[in-house]
């Protein structure tokens, strides 16, 4: 080629070409390349004077059998020849190479494409593009040579051009692109171009075989678009058409996307169908859960609630729940629902049927079922239950089932029964209610809930009905009084015997209904047969007291003996026996300890029992509780440290003990054992001497933080404030403000802190004061303060609701009406629902419960209403089984709403949910009308503590004839009686004939009420009787009633010279009255007595002892006396001795006369003290020593005037 001239180069190749076409392979590659590179240097084919016309030429004949396996060097020079000739010549070119494609190199291919790419953006872009399909442009253009990705096709458009050359293709050509494979490369360019593109919707409805790839990345372009119509035929187009193979490629962040949560409320309810229950979350990388997070989110914002709007018809849909939740219902919390509108917006959607049909659902959370339940009926109040999915059954309010015939009531029995754990009480009351009949069909199909019955409706049945039914009531529980006292007395008029152990077993929970008298008419045999059953044992221990009481005593009319009593009487009512008969043989320690008993038993055998075990930590905690320095001062000092540290236990199993059990306690380890405080019961260390613990006094303190303060006597109230000045020096406590950590350390003692602490200190102080027994006014007023400023875990008021009354514990018993009105009238009568139920399962005071009615309900806004109007609901069964109950009514309400066929029929239950005074009185008007000459021992023995506001005009309207009565009317849980209005109950009581103060009677009534008789009464208790009641408390009475009880328990208990233990224990109540004579044999008896007796003495008895005596007479106890000598009685006696006597019992007590002048010898001191009754006199001779000796009748008598005329010398 060397020899061909540029100017013969046309010629040559005209010849040579066609001569060699079909023969190229002749020619190696590199001749051919040699040939072609020739050309480009010699021909000058880019010069703009060769026209396109002649490259033609060159192109299609010369040049063509050459470029078989071009190579990669000469593709550059190749395309510059075409570089900037006509479209037509350029496009040619690329044919040409598009040709010989198979045998070019990869390399060359490679580079073809990149100057192909070059062509398209110079010398200008895109000139050789006219109109059409910007893709089959490209195509045309690439021809087979590698398209380009999306990347690269998206650069090749400029800018201005976007959008014309995007829509320039249609779906076909779009759906071809994103077919070709690797051609997204970028979805951000992807979703760009999907941006611009006008035929989306075309596109997703016709090209339906995208490749999965594609679609994943497809559908984050779409999305916005797809969420943006309000149209619901557009709206449904796009989920049920375009999107429908596109959704499964759902990412969790598009779910949760900022797009997502500004959706239109159409599109948004389509997404929450798509990925409902059908959703294959398999392959998603998000759950239901994440959904749910979504949704919440999404109904959260903007206008409650969101997406419902009755003025639009396609937001007017109350099937909000179902369309916008959906099946993510199970996810929804109490909180979620308050969020997304309030209780007045959110009721308009609860009885649409759709919603109901999608809370049918048992995972449902519970307080999320009952809050739609109360939607329900907010927002319909005669909404049938039977309309309600099943376990929304079990939280609707009683008074929608009252509506349902006998029938339907049948049928839904069925159901509840199965779903619901427990029923509530007025829904078992409606259900009842709705029998107009009650025979046993009736009981059969009311079941357990046969406890709606009113005793009303029990006594209208036909007895041998009530007979017939027998086995289904008879497992019932929860019978009120009323109901087992009625039930019983249809069973007796029906002539039902109740005189073997099988008839009592027969009987189940309603033998809390037998009358006393029935136990004592039977058999004792066939009593203690009952006592193997465990049922029977759990159903008589609901009964009343006197019907344990009667229980255990015809089983132990079986046999007395010690030792069959502890095999006889189960051992949870152990604390039934008389405590005259609790002298155990030592060998039976383990089948004591294994029994439950009171105090004042405990106290009885506590030696026996610590002296079999040697490990006192297997001892119970109802025996450790008998802990007397009277039954340990036998044992060894390291054994009576072992048992008090033994007493120290947490929580239900502590031993609860009183002051002179601790202060006997510490007296046994203070000069021995005291830096071991950790080991011993808190309470004991309230009574510790500072001084020994001062070294480890954060410690101490901490531990004093688990003790009862409240167990501290008046008496020794200043130990209070001394506690407190040390642990404030102790932990650096300044002024009255206390940090969250040193609030930890004082824990319990936070309950004797007043208001200004608690106002001033950490808020963590409120948690203390939940522990604590009582609030005082200050500390409640405090405490209320507080809360209200809104600083503590509780929050702001305007975030409080049913949640953060329960948080507080206890503390709303003690809240006024300024922190009630901080509630809803709903948020506090769910939340009463629940405490009073438990306070009164609980026995909470009933002052306590009073008050915290009177607060709660006087924070009531409502409208009065004339008198004779009963605008707050009539009282019925219903009604009153609400445990909110009476809550919502004032007075003239109550009065007004509350019938007399009511309270005849209600009497139990308007007795055991009534706390407030005025109501009460309005219960007991009602039910002297009722019953005008007179009202039954049936009804007496129900009323309860509405008894108390009674006065003497109404007692006497009473039938109080039999112990039951009595025993009703005397239950301390009730509260306490006026003197008089005791009295006037006693007096009724024996006033019939055959009624007396036996050991029921003393027990029924106690020693308050004991104190209010006449002494003409008290004289005739008998001893027998008074041996085997139980302690009483006598403080209250006179001394000259005292000196009565003492002489009749004197004879009861005392038959010896000397004075056992046993017998000063159970005389020690009595003390009271007892003799200077009885006194003086109990110093020699060794009894240590307690402080609390001491005092309790006769003035004139305490004030005759000598120091040697009250030395002899305290024993262990001794040491008390520095402890109370501040208490009034105590510093009489001592202000009454000389202090050199004082001195001799090494307490260091402050106070006590002088000592005379010694005139001779000695000084004679002396004490005489005859006793009122008798004719006793004890006389004591002193040296100046303060030695005693005894002397004759006599010399006693001598000494005495002696003494006597040297007082009175001037």
């Amino acid at each position: 080629m060397g020899h061909v001239k540029a100017i013969d180069l046309a010629t040559f190749f005209d010849i040579f070409s066609p001569a060699v076409q079909a023969h190229e392979n002749l020619f190696p590659s590199s001749v051919r390349s040699a040939m072609i590179q020739q050309v480009f240097d010699k021909g000058n084919l880019s010069e703009s004077s060769v026209s396109d016309a002649e490259i033609l030429v060159w192109l299609q004949k010369r040049l063509s059998p050459l470029l078989p396996n071009l190579s990669l060097n000469l593709v550059a020079p190749f395309f510059n020849i075409v570089k900037e000739r006509q479209c037509v010549t350029s496009q040619q070119a690329v044919k040409l190479l598009d040709s010989i494609h198979s045998t070019l190199h990869s390399d060359t291919q490679s580079e073809v494409y990149t100057h192909i790419l070059t062509s398209l953006k110079e010398p200008a872009p895109l000139r050789c593009y006219t109109n059409g399909s910007f893709y089959l442009f490209l195509e045309r253009s690439f021809l087979s040579f590698q398209f380009p990705n999306l990347t690269t096709f998206f650069s090749l458009m400029p800018q201005s051009q976007r959008s014309e050359l995007i829509n320039s293709i249609p779906p076909s050509d779009l759906r071809d692109f994103f077919m070709r494979p690797k051609t997204i490369d970028n979805n951000k360019v992807l979703c760009t171009i999907f941006n611009n593109y006008d035929s989306i919707p075309d596109f997703l409805e016709t090209q339906e075989d995208i490749p999965d790839d594609v679609r994943r990345s497809i559908l984050p372009c779409v999305w916005p678009l797809a969420l943006s119509s309000d149209n619901e035929k557009e709206v449904a187009l796009w989920f049920e058409k375009r999107l429908k193979l596109y959704l499964t490629f759902l990412t969790k962040d598009l779910i949760s996307s900022t797009e997502t949560q500004k959706a239109k409320c159409l599109p948004f309810r389509k997404i929450i169908f798509a990925v409902g229950d059908n959703y294959n979350y398999s392959k998603a990388d998000f759950t239901q859960e994440d959904v749910y997070d979504t949704i919440k989110t999404y109904l959260s914002t903007g206008t409650k609630p969101k997406c419902y709007n009755a003025t639009l018809p396609q937001l007017n849909s109350k099937a909000w729940f179902a369309n916008y939740i959906g099946g993510f219902i199970t996810y929804v919390t109490l909180d979620d629902l308050n969020t997304f509108g309030t209780m007045a917006q959110l009721q308009v959607f609860s009885t649409d049927l759709d919603n109901l049909q999608l809370f049918n659902h048992s995972s449902i959370p519970g307080n999320v079922s009952s809050f739609y339940t109360e939607l329900i009926y907010l927002e319909d109040s005669n909404f049938s239950p039977l309309l309600l999915p099943m376990h929304f059954r079990c939280g609707a309010p009683g008074s929608a089932y009252s509506q349902l015939s006998a029938g339907q009531s049948k049928i839904i029995l069925y159901n509840l029964t199965q779903i619901c754990s427990e029923l509530d009480s007025e829904i078992s009351a409606a259900l009842a209610g709705n029998f107009q009949t009650v025979n046993s069909d009736t009981i059969a199909a009311l079941g357990k809930e046969s406890i709606g019955l009113t005793p009303g409706q029990i006594a209208a049945a036909r007895p041998s009905e009530i007979v017939s039914s027998l086995s289904t009531m008879s497992t019932v529980t929860g019978w009120n009084q009323g109901q087992s006292i009625t039930i019983v007395k249809s069973l007796l008029k029906a002539n039902f015997v109740i005189a073997s152990s099988s008839q009592l077993e027969q009987l189940g929970t309603l033998v809390t209904g037998v009358p006393s008298n029935i136990f004592r008419n039977i058999d004792s045999t066939e009593i203690l047969r009952t006592s193997l059953n465990p049922s029977f044992i759990t159903n008589i221990l609901a009964a009343p007291q006197i019907i344990q009481q009667t229980y255990v005593s015809k089983i132990i009319s079986v046999s007395s003996d010690p030792e069959k009593l502890l095999e006889n009487v189960p051992n949870t009512m152990a604390t039934e026996i008389p405590r005259s008969l609790l002298e155990f043989p030592p060998e039976s320690f383990e089948k004591v300890n294994m029994k439950k008993w009171k105090y004042e038993q405990a106290v009885l055998f506590f030696d026996t029992v610590a002296t079999g075990f040697s490990d006192s930590n297997k001892i119970s905690t109802t025996v450790l509780q008998g802990f007397t320095c009277t039954r340990v001062q036998t044992f060894s000092r390291k054994k009576v440290i072992n048992l008090i540290k033994a007493s120290r236990r947490m929580g239900v199993r502590k031993v609860v003990l009183r002051e002179s059990q601790l202060t006997c306690m510490y007296n046994y380890i203070k000069d021995f054992d005291t830096d071991n405080f950790q080991q011993y019961p808190p309470d004991m260390l309230l009574y510790y001497n500072y001084k020994s613990v001062r070294t480890k006094c954060k410690a101490y303190f901490i531990e004093t933080g688990a003790a009862d303060y409240s167990i501290l006597s008046d008496a020794l109230k200043e130990k209070k404030d001394t506690l407190l000045d040390n642990a404030k020096s102790c932990l650096d406590i300044r002024g009255t403000s206390i940090n969250r950590e040193n609030v930890e350390i004082l824990g319990n003692m936070c309950c004797t802190l007043d208001g200004f602490y608690i106002e001033n200190s950490d808020p963590l102080i409120l948690e203390k004061l939940k522990n604590c027994k009582d609030l005082s006014d200050v500390q409640s007023t405090s405490v209320q303060k507080v809360l209200i400023a809104g600083n503590t875990q509780y929050g702001h008021p305007s975030t409080w609701n049913v949640r953060t009354l329960k948080d507080l514990g206890i503390l709303p018993l003690y809240m006024k009406t300024d922190f009630w009105r901080q509630f809803s009238r709903r948020h506090k009568r769910r939340f009463l629902k629940y405490f009073m139920r438990a306070q009164r399962r609980e026995r909470r005071e009933k002052r306590k419960l009073r008050r915290l009615f009177r607060e709660c309900n006087r924070s009531l806004r409502s409208k009065r209403a004339a008198e004779s109007d009963c605008t707050a609901g009539s009282i019925t069964q219903v009604v009153i089984s609400d445990d909110a109950f009476p809550f919502g009514y004032d007075a003239s309400q109550f009065n007004t709403c509350l019938s007399v066929t009511t309270v005849k029929d209600n009497l139990a239950g308007l007795s055991e949910k009534v706390d407030d005074d005025d109501f009460q009185r309005i219960i007991l008007d009602k039910l002297n009308q009722a019953y005008p000459t007179g009202i039954a021992d049936e009804q007496v023995q129900v009323i309860g503590s509405v008894s108390r506001v009674a006065s003497i005009n109404d007692i006497d309207n009473w039938n109080v004839t039999i112990i039951d009565t009595l025993a009703a009317l005397m239950a301390s849980n009730d509260g306490p009686w006026e003197p008089d209005q005791g009295k006037a109950i006693v007096t009724k009581y024996l006033s019939t004939v055959g009624n007396s103060l036996q050991t029921a009677e003393l027990n029924a009534i106690g020693g308050e009420i004991l104190c209010s008789l006449d002494v003409d009464v008290l004289k005739g208790i008998t001893p027998n009787s008074l041996r085997n009641a139980n302690a009483l408390t006598l403080s209250d009475c006179s001394t000259e009633k005292k000196k009565v009880l003492f002489s009749v328990a004197n004879k009861a208990f005392s038959n010896r010279n000397a004075i056992p233990l046993t017998e000063y224990q159970l005389m020690s109540n009595f003390l009271g009255g007892a003799t200077m004579a009885y006194i003086m044999r109990l110093t020699a008896s060794n009894v240590s007595m307690d402080i609390p007796t001491f005092v309790d003495l006769d003035e004139n008895v305490r004030n005759a002892l000598t120091v040697n005596d009250v030395k002899s007479l305290l024993g262990a106890q001794l040491p008390d006396l520095k402890a109370f000598e501040n208490q009034t009685v105590v510093a009489i006696w001592i202000a009454k001795q000389f202090k050199s006597q004082l001195s001799s019992l090494g307490l260091d007590l402050i106070g006590g006369r002088e000592d005379p002048i010694p005139t001779g010898v000695g000084v004679i001191n002396t004490t005489t003290t005859a006793t009122t009754g008798g004719s006793t006199t004890v006389t004591t001779t002193s040296g100046y020593d303060g030695s005693s000796t005894k002397s004759s009748r006599v010399l006693h008598l001598l000494l005495a005037l002696a003494f006597t005329t040297l007082q009175i010398l001037p």
